[in-house]
């Protein structure tokens, strides 16, 4: 092997900087002044790098694509081969890994294999030179989940390496935009769910422009509309579910339901810098949610009812934000921005970014989330809030009657699942009687369901499950699950005490109110 292949070194960040800019001398200042490099620096750190493997002279398929249809064109003589850096988090030497190339160090390779963090493409560009990357997540603590990872597989000169995470990249303002970025990582999540191919960069940017009347040129791309995002999630077999946020309430219900389903989602929010002590608009701007982290609180709750759902303490999301970096963390911490339309003074709740202002500082630029775009699976028609107010309606009658004769609080936990997930977690769980159990696992049910949990102080202790994929006028409750048989016989025993009419006549939740009383 050509030694000048590849190269092992320390992890340090102005390492990195000079691999990545000795490689293809990009444009003067342009790797240190990327806010990119300020969030890497952290992050590596976060998931403990200490070693780099570069490996030269690597074909990226997603970067072969752009330089085929438009880089190729140009005068300047673009080079159409990346350089993929690896992280390790253990120290090892260049001669480590020629003992274990040689096949002298079987050992090695193992720990190798179990000490991989991941890779980052570097595209040979002038500006946008951060490509495919696939870094592990940060540790996940009991409050942390990163549910739309998917595992990559990795071969380096022949040794087998894998790392579970979501695709990344930056923003190309040639042939990509912010949201075609967001919308190429969620691909990799929904490509593996609902198994579509997943489309290149130019693929998506073409595939969202080709049936609107061209404004502008459609390459260079800028940016594209919440309808050309659609018109793209629908060229890969997939329903575009587009919801305007009103609520943080419901922003953070929305996308945890959907991510505890594996599903990734596209949050589309305003950005506003402070300028003297008011903000100003900035521009819209797409990323792709992949995580959430909740405190473990109790809610408040919803509205003037007494329903509490945990995904309301999500206190953090985790975000492919193309301009910042994989994972980056948007926080809810209840400050508003202050703006000012027609001399007046309008405030509007908003979410933390890791972006830098004009003054290359951060923290004083903030995302107001406008809506979200979850590409789904044609069949999964019944939305999440509908779901949700059936709960609610159903927590209206028992929540009351639990606080009274227990003196303890609901909290529900609702989230869309597959069926095989589904009944994975059946059998994994303890708390289910073993007949139960073989009587929930053998029955035929759709491809996708939504799970209602109910819980008393953090335990689960039945559950209701609804099919995702009947239309909204349908019956869609399918049954109950028992995880503590005291509690759910308590309350079958209570609902008989009331009037078959007052527990089913005019209800969203008379369905359910109707299949526990035939128990």
């Amino acid at each position: 092997m050509d030694q000048t292949s590849f190269k092992v070194v320390q992890y340090d960040i102005e390492v990195l900087r000079d691999i990545i800019s000795e490689t293809y001398t990009p444009k003067f200042g342009t790797v240190e002044a990327k806010l990119h490099a300020i969030y890497f620096e952290t992050y590596l750190k976060e998931i403990q790098a200490y070693t780099i493997i570069v490996e030269y002279s690597y074909i990226d398929r997603d970067y072969l694509d752009d330089y085929a249809s438009y880089y190729v064109k140009c005068f300047h003589d673009y080079n159409r081969k990346c350089t993929r850096i690896h992280f390790f988090d253990i120290v090892f030497t260049e001669d480590d890994f020629f003992g274990a190339l040689s096949g002298n160090n079987r050992e090695f390779v193992d720990r190798l294999r179990d000490s991989y963090l991941g890779f980052i493409v570097v595209k040979p560009l002038p500006k946008t030179i951060l490509g495919r990357t696939c870094l592990k997540t940060y540790p996940t603590d009991g409050k942390r989940d990163f549910p739309v990872t998917r595992k990559y597989d990795v071969n380096l000169y022949g040794i087998k390496l894998s790392v579970k995470s979501l695709a990344f990249q930056e923003q190309d303002q040639v042939v990509a935009a912010c949201a075609t970025s967001a919308l190429w990582s969620a691909f990799h999540g929904t490509g593996v769910l609902f198994h579509h191919t997943i489309p290149t960069p130019i693929e998506i940017t073409k595939a969202a422009t080709n049936n609107f009347l061209a404004e502008k040129r459609n390459l260079p791309n800028k940016g594209l509309t919440i309808e050309q995002m659609a018109q793209a999630i629908r060229a890969v077999g997939l329903e575009p579910f587009s919801i305007n946020i009103e609520s943080q309430y419901f922003l953070k219900s929305t996308i945890y339901s959907y991510l505890r389903g594996k599903v990734p989602v596209i949050l589309v929010v305003e950005l506003a810098e402070l300028s003297e002590g008011q903000y100003e608009f900035l521009g819209w701007h797409g990323v792709t949610v992949t995580g959430y982290c909740v405190e473990e609180i109790m809610p408040s709750p919803f509205l003037e009812t007494n329903f509490l759902l945990r995904a309301s303490t999500i206190n953090k999301i985790y975000a492919h934000d193309d301009q910042v970096g994989p994972f980056a963390r948007m926080e809810f911490d209840g400050v508003p921005i202050n703006y000012i339309v027609g001399g007046e003074t309008k405030t509007e709740p908003s979410i933390s970014t890791s972006w830098l202002d004009k003054k290359n500082t951060i923290g004083n630029v903030r995302a107001v989330p406008r809506a979200v775009i979850v590409p789904l699976y044609n069949k999964i028609r019944i939305p999440f809030e509908l779901i949700h107010d059936v709960i609610v309606d159903f927590n209206s009658l028992i929540g009351p009657i639990t606080l009274h004769f227990l003196g303890k609080e609901i909290l529900w936990d609702i989230f869309l699942s597959d069926v095989n997930s589904f009944k994975c977690s059946m059998h994994e769980n303890v708390n289910i009687e073993p007949s139960h159990r073989m009587e929930i696992v053998t029955e035929n049910l759709p491809r996708f369901v939504w799970r209602s949990q109910c819980l008393l102080e953090n335990e689960p202790v039945f559950e209701l499950i609804f099919d995702a994929t009947d239309i909204e006028q349908g019956n869609i409750f399918i049954r109950a699950i028992k995880y503590n048989e005291v509690f759910y016989n308590f309350i079958i025993e209570l609902l008989k005490q009331y009037s078959v009419t007052s527990l089913t006549y005019g209800r969203l939740a008379s369905p359910v109110f109707e299949w526990l009383l035939k128990q």
